[in-house]
């Protein structure tokens, strides 16, 4: 038993007012001298950067202390991955290549960092060959930032990583000339079942052109003959995109290809009656800005690409009509700006000519000669 006779305790009564008063609980109490001091960041001139060009940067170092640099520096890395299991044979496929790997020093051993906020500018030329970022089921492609700040003391030491979006060099000059006329996409569906003739459908559609950049509107012209005794349904005008991806078994060294299409768009355009034709004008589909250029399987030089995207402009309706027609998606327009403003100035024009009886010089995709 302890014995309190003779002397008198102190009591202290804790309230809720002294949960907050520093002379309860003091703040030697919880300053914890493991907790960093350091806290980096990374500023970007801009959210995007085109393959071939310089993507400035600011570091951003926020301290405590006056830190004593080690080692700081900011690493790029740019890797491109595919991978799936087989599940039919159980075999592992998977490729990786890289893009981009650079290392910039910020600061030399020895140098200080002051206390308070710090920014320090970067540039990191991308390579033209870079391919654009993308995420999917079966594939990346990735480019990253990594600050690494390694300092005398382990409380201001710290790394951070920041994702950077990279977008493939391709332009209006990089294709064929004639991709950029007007073109009309015939097709015809013949619906004869057991000798029995029930009719037939045909399809025009009308573009503009067939390349585009990234941003821009695809404006389509649907024309539909359906000389048949069934009225069709669901007829709709869509923009896919479809990526093929390549990989290589881990033990054989054989190499699989995986197809994969994804809808970015879809107009729904109604239906056509039985024996009837129908035009539909002014079929908008706009081109997500956010969106991978196209990106051909064969580069021109070196090795194939493990992603491949390609873009379609599809024609439905039901019962069973698809067209297809390819499009070419870049990243910019022209390169010579004289050349992009003239070009944006005839597309304007051509935009406000509303003369119908005015006959356009077509190309039919099918037959590869010009018409009239």
């Amino acid at each position: 038993m302890l014995c309190t006779a003779g002397c008198e305790l102190p009591k202290r009564i804790a309230t809720r007012g002294m949960m907050f008063n520093d002379d309860f609980y003091p703040l030697s109490l919880w300053k914890d001298d493991d907790m960093p001091t350091t806290q980096l960041n990374l500023a970007l001139s801009e959210s995007r950067v085109l393959a071939g060009e310089y993507l400035n940067a600011k570091v951003l170092v926020n301290s405590a202390d006056t830190i004593v640099v080690q080692s700081f520096m900011v690493e790029v890395k740019g890797i491109g991955r595919t991978g799936w299991v087989n599940i039919h044979t159980d075999k592992i496929f998977e490729t990786e290549r890289v893009y981009l790997d650079t290392r910039i020093p910020i600061l030399q051993r020895g140098e200080c960092i002051e206390m308070g906020k710090t920014q320090y500018p970067i540039q990191v030329k991308i390579p033209e060959e870079c391919l654009s970022s993308y995420e999917s089921q079966f594939g990346t492609i990735r480019y990253q930032m990594k600050i690494d700040l390694i300092a005398t003391t382990e409380q201001a030491s710290c790394s951070e990583i920041f994702p950077i979006v990279v977008l493939s060099r391709s332009f209006f000059d990089d294709i064929p000339a004639n991709i950029m006329s007007p073109i009309d996409f015939k097709d015809e569906v013949d619906f004869t079942c057991c000798s029995l003739p029930f009719g037939c459908v045909s399809v025009v559609v009308s573009l503009p052109r067939t390349a585009y950049r990234l941003g821009e509107t695809v404006e389509a012209q649907v024309t539909i003959n359906n000389r048949t005794r069934k009225g069709l349904k669901e007829v709709t005008l869509q923009l896919g995109m479809k990526t093929q991806f390549e990989a290589r078994s881990r033990y054989e060294h054989v190499n699989e290809k995986k197809l994969s299409e994804q809808l970015i768009e879809m107009i729904p355009l109604g239906a056509v009656r039985a024996r009837c034709r129908m035009e539909f004008e002014k079929c908008h589909i706009r081109i997500p800005d956010g969106a991978p250029p196209t990106q051909n399987y064969n580069m021109g030089g070196g090795e194939a690409a493990i992603i491949a995207i390609h873009y379609i402009l599809k024609m439905t309706a039901i019962p069973g009509i698809e067209c297809e027609i390819p499009l070419i998606v870049t990243s910019r327009g022209y390169s010579d700006s004289n050349k992009q403003a003239a070009f944006v100035l005839h597309t304007r024009r051509g935009k406000n000519q509303n003369d119908a009886n005015q006959k356009r010089h077509t190309r039919n995709i099918i037959e590869h000669k010009s018409l009239l």
